[in-house]
This record gives C-alpha cells, structure tokens and sequence, in this order.
C-alpha cells in the first residue's frame, strides 16, 4: 500500500469520525434528559426536527463518500477541501441544533425558541448550509477536471458538482430572504425547491 493509499484512507476515517461526532452532537447535545412527563412529552416533540438535523449531517457524509469512490486517494487540493469541510460540519452543528430546537419549541408551542428571532438563525443556518455545499461541489469539480479519469466518471462528477451548486444558490438565496423582515418567514420554504429544481437537472442531464 503506498503512502497516498495510508494518507487517503487515515483522511476518510478522520472525516467519519467528524460526522459521527456531529451526529453525536446533534442528539446528545440536545438537551437535559426528561424527568417529567412535560420534558418527556417536549423531547419527543423534538425527534422530527432532529431527524431533520440528523439527515442533513449524514447526506453530507454518504455525499463524502460518492466522491471519494470517484476520485480515488487524493491529492493535496482534495485533502484540503476535506479538512474545510471537516471544519464547516463541526461549526454547522451549532445552528443546525439551534434550528432543530426552535422548531421542536415552535411545534410544542413555546414559541420561536430563539432569542434573536427566526430570521437571524436561519441566516446562521443557511450560511453554513451555502459554506458546506459549495464545499462538496468544488470537491466533485476536482474530480471532474482530473484528466486522468474516464469521461463516464468525469461527467458523473460534473453532474454533481452542478447539483450541489444548485443546492448552494438556493441556500445563498434563502439566506438573504432571511435578512429581510418582509421576507424572513418564507426563507425556509426555499429549501423545498431542491428536490423539483434538482429532480429535473438529474432527469436532463447526461450522466455518461
């Protein structure tokens, strides 16, 4: 095994283990365990919004690992858009759980949940959102400009590169209606867009 195999392979199991600790984050981190009925009933009212949570950090894990299946050990540019992403996640969690918990405190009607306001924690959110999905594009643009791949795994990653740029425009687009009190409560309706805008791209493109 070369050294680039032990490098790429020790990279890819500090970057599990920092998703896994996120993970860990998000639900340990969550809170004080319940002691009465009402804290009972308040943590299962938040298992959906920390589901969400929960679902995020790991698509951009299995992203993680599609990408690594294509571009096989990689090189220092790989490597250092690794680590950043590695960075982002491990700052992401903070807001992530913040919005998991002002959701769960919106559903058992306590409120927003956060003191700054909606608007403010979602453009928290939706920066690191933007941060890590520009992040996972420009790792799958590595890919795609590495002429020595096959155009099949070329094109692959092109196609993902685009979907995650289309993922970082419409969480930068989010993020500015966020910042706008006229606008602030219908920013999180712009992450449903994703699954049209980025079902139709899939379905157009060319994939090889």
């Amino acid at each position: 095994m070369s050294a680039g195999d032990v490098t790429t392979q020790r990279l890819d199991a500090f970057a599990d283990a920092a998703f896994a600790f996120a993970v860990s984050l998000m639900v340990v981190g969550a809170g004080a365990p319940a002691v009465d009925a009402k804290m009972l009933a308040a943590s299962i009212a938040a298992i959906p919004s920390f589901g969400i949570g929960f679902a995020i950090i790991v698509m951009f894990w299995h992203t993680h690992a599609r990408w690594r299946a294509l571009r096989g050990p990689g090189e220092m540019r790989a490597t250092l858009l690794t680590l950043a992403l590695i960075f982002v996640v491990l700052i992401y969690v903070t807001p992530l759980r913040a919005m998991a918990q002002s959701f769960a405190a919106f559903l058992g009607g306590r409120g927003g949940g956060f003191e700054g306001g909606l608007g403010r924690l979602f453009a928290i959110y939706g920066s690191g959102f933007v941060a890590m999905a520009a992040l996972t594009a420009l790792l799958f643009v590595d890919v795609a400009a590495s002429a020595d791949r096959v155009a099949a795994v070329r094109a692959q990653a092109r196609g993902e590169a685009i979907i995650w740029g289309i993922a970082a425009v419409t969480g930068a687009i989010s993020t500015l209606m966020s910042l706008q009190r006229a606008t602030e409560f219908h920013a999180p309706w712009v992450y449903a867009s994703l699954p049209l805008t980025i079902g139709l791209f899939a379905w157009r493109y060319r994939w090889n």
